[in-house]
């Protein structure tokens, strides 16, 4: 067949294709009423989330288990053009493909906070800071977001000394620094974006003064402060690839500082990859206690 007959069969085809094609589409099975307003706690690696999830996870009323790490792969599914075509081919448009990927993403988080009695759950998973806006599109911008920060170089510390890599930087620090910065970096943008649904904890202050730092953060997001949350020593927790040493711990047990051991070459290498200054932080100790609310 010629390529010019076979473009022909293609037009006729085209032109005399039904007008409505009205497409069966599956049954949702087991639907149940959902959490409306997921937390995503955000933070670097190494900022104090586990403190924070194991704290949130205390309250009442929050299911927050160890990192999920598969719900940005559902949030890429769900911008994923082929993705979206194979949903049409079952007859879901782009919403409400959207929508069945919300499910799915959401259903064990769900199923744990059913069982669990609480009323909203809470997802900690340090990757999810570079899918905040593809996770945010995913649950059609319902998510509420719980910040925390940590002086960027104790981060980084902690990072490299477990001998975690996150990018292709050579040197196992200057790995760590740059993932730090472009963490902090993309929390910010999307803070600056979405304020009125996001809220931030300094890990300083909030191991220093916990109900005074967490309140009025939850109190932002719609939340309220419960005294269960001090008592995350004494509470079950799911294990997941967290902190083995946070396992044990029945209180809170404040860390900062370790970068003080660099000496000043590696500090002044440390700091063109990543200024504390940039993100509200001194390398000067005593600074750094008032500002932040170590007890260094």
């Amino acid at each position: 067949m010629s390529k010019l007959r076979w473009y022909w069969n293609r037009v006729k085809t085209y032109i005399g294709r039904p007008r409505l094609v009205v497409q069966d589409r599956p049954v949702v099975l087991a639907d149940h009423p959902r959490c409306e307003h997921p937390l995503f706690v955000v933070g670097p690696h190494r900022s104090g989330t586990s403190l924070l999830r194991r704290m949130l996870n205390s309250h009442p009323d929050i299911s927050c288990p160890p990192e999920s790490f598969f719900i940005a792969d559902y949030a890429r599914m769900a911008r994923d053009d082929e993705v979206l075509a194979g949903y049409l081919g079952l007859g879901f448009n782009a919403e409400q493909a959207r929508a069945d990927l919300e499910r799915k993403a959401s259903e064990l988080h769900e199923a744990l906070r059913i069982a669990r009695g609480k009323k909203l759950w809470a997802d900690k998973t340090p990757q999810y800071v570079f899918h905040l806006d593809a996770i945010d599109h995913l649950f059609a911008q319902r998510n509420r977001y719980l910040m925390i920060r940590r002086h960027p170089w104790d981060s980084a510390f902690s990072i490299a000394a477990r001998g975690w890599r996150f990018n292709d930087t050579p040197d196992l620090l200057d790995a760590a620094l740059v993932h730090v910065r472009n963490s902090l970096e993309a929390m910010a943008r999307f803070e600056a974006a979405y304020p009125e649904r996001c809220a931030s904890v300094e890990y300083g202050a909030l191991c220093t003064n916990p109900e005074a730092e967490l309140a009025p953060a939850l109190a932002a997001l719609g939340l309220e402060w419960h005294p269960d949350m001090l008592e995350f020593g004494q509470k079950k927790h799911n294990f997941g690839l967290e902190d083995p040493v946070l396992r044990g711990q029945r209180d809170i047990v404040p860390s900062h500082g370790a970068w003080r051991s660099w000496n000043r070459d590696v500090q002044d290498r440390a700091r063109t990859l990543l200024d504390p200054a940039e993100f509200g932080y001194s390398t000067d100790a005593e600074a750094t206690a008032r500002q932040k609310g170590d007890q260094a």
